[in-house]
């Protein structure tokens, strides 16, 4: 058997690990790549992502890996935000005038369980980056059902002060799936707040939802999505949070991971529904629009992973990817504020110096969130043609039926979304092959 041969057939035996994570785990990039991070590129950008992190979080779902932080304690939210106006104004003196801003996200946790006022802000801090933005509907923000159904004074604020794009995290509107991933009932919940987000005035109004969860039925899967189309909202995300890596693979249910087979055969549900109500994406996206040459999800996220923009992350456990560099904050709460009143602009806990290896293999897989791999994209990052840079993996995808070549972009064959695992492991570095198969054991990889 061949080297490709032997990946694929590694993705076969484990598909949770081959997962839209990358790397496969940190420790790979900790014990082979570990540097200071370089603050100075970033004064040479002349195009950037910004993403602002707020922790905050009603409770911890079952299936997340983020950085969440389940305190409500005023004093400690009042805190964080004086931190990250704080950190704002200061990479502001870092980025050279004129930089464009290709994208804005307010992330979390919940960024919206903060206080009104305190979440205000966080907007005025962010107001003069969205001066510079390339796009209208540049600024993008997460709330939940309860937040977008109870506080219509809250989504106003944001509105007047420049969100135009809202992401809730529905993820189900059965009950019962639910409690399985310590969520709340929620599905009057959630109905109440997309009419409020639809009558707030957003320019898109986004829904995250999860398949393959346990307990999760095909039947229980369409009526989620029925649900949410019946809404008119512009974009949805179908997360697969079984193969996502760790902490999304809910450990404690791990004899509710579906077979490929029946994964398959979730996503191909959701594709043909929304694909018939006028939901377009290329087959083995994640993302979903109706908006002719939008990709279903934020400007940040579609030029972070579509087209390899660099980003710079502010708040607890951002990241920021600038050139060969990619880096941390702080992860804890306390130790981000205690790094931002010491006088640091961009705080690293963690920070990689990253290979060309490395940084094509990230950039392919991030691609694949969208069912495609842009030739052009690639090679305005690397200097060098995506054919050239994997042509065996490449031509071995295309042979097995997993690829196909569609002229610009190489894309995900139609039905094929069970072969995902296999296709990623085609385009991992071969340090992080060798880390997988040194493993020796079923994991939960983190990345």
């Amino acid at each position: 058997m061949g080297e490709l041969a032997e990946r694929a057939a590694l993705a076969a035996r484990m598909p949770h690990v081959f997962t839209i994570q990358y790397p496969p785990s940190r420790a790979l990039f900790r014990d082979n790549y570990r540097a200071t991070h370089d603050v100075a590129a970033v004064a040479g950008l002349r195009r950037a992502l910004i993403y602002l992190h707020v922790p905050f979080c009603e409770a911890k779902c079952h299936y997340c890996n983020f950085a969440v932080d389940v305190r409500r304690d005023p004093g400690l939210h009042r805190g964080y935000v004086d931190a990250l106006v704080l950190q704002a104004a200061r990479v502001r003196g870092l980025l050279p005038e004129g930089c464009a801003i290709a994208g804005i996200d307010v992330g979390g946790g919940t960024p919206t369980l903060l206080a009104t006022a305190e979440l205000e802000r966080v907007l005025v801090a962010v107001a003069p980056w969205l001066r510079l933005a390339e796009v209208r509907h540049a600024l993008s923000i997460e709330t939940t059902p309860r937040i977008a159904a109870a506080e219509p004074d809250k989504l106003a604020m944001m509105r007047d002060h420049g969100v135009a794009r809202v992401s809730v995290g529905i993820q189900s509107t059965n009950d019962e799936v639910l409690a399985e991933v310590n969520r709340g009932a929620q599905r009057a919940l959630a109905e109440a707040a997309l009419a409020g987000l639809m009558r707030a005035g957003f320019r898109r109004v986004h829904v995250d939802l999860v398949f393959g969860l346990p307990g999760q039925t095909r039947a229980a899967w369409r009526e989620d999505l029925l649900r949410v189309v019946a809404h008119g909202v512009d974009s949805i995300t179908t997360y697969d949070c079984l193969y996502r890596g760790q902490g999304r693979a809910l450990p404690h249910r791990m004899d509710a991971l579906p077979t490929m087979a029946e994964y398959r055969a979730l996503y191909d549900e959701a594709f043909e529904l929304l694909q018939a109500h006028g939901y377009v994406a290329p087959y083995g996206s994640l993302n979903f629009a109706r908006h002719a040459g939008e990709t279903g999800t934020s400007p940040y996220f579609e030029g972070r992973l579509l087209h390899g923009v660099a980003y710079v992350g502010l708040g607890s456990y951002a990241s920021s990817l600038v050139g060969e560099r990619w880096w941390f904050a702080p992860h804890a709460t306390g130790g981000y504020i205690a790094a931002i009143a010491a006088g640091e602009a961009l705080p690293a806990g963690d920070a990689y110096a990253l290979p060309a290896s490395e940084r094509m293999a990230k950039s392919a897989l991030a691609m694949l969130n969208f069912g495609v791999i842009d030739r052009r994209s690639f090679a305005d990052q690397f200097g060098v043609a995506v054919d050239d840079a994997f042509a065996a993996a490449i031509g071995f995808a295309v042979v097995e039926g997993w690829l196909v070549d569609r002229g610009a972009r190489l894309a995900v064959a139609d039905g094929r979304f069970d072969a995902m695992p296999r296709i990623r492991a085609l385009f991992y570095s071969a340090a992080a092959i060798g880390w997988v198969r040194g493993a020796g054991r079923l994991p939960l990889f983190g990345g």
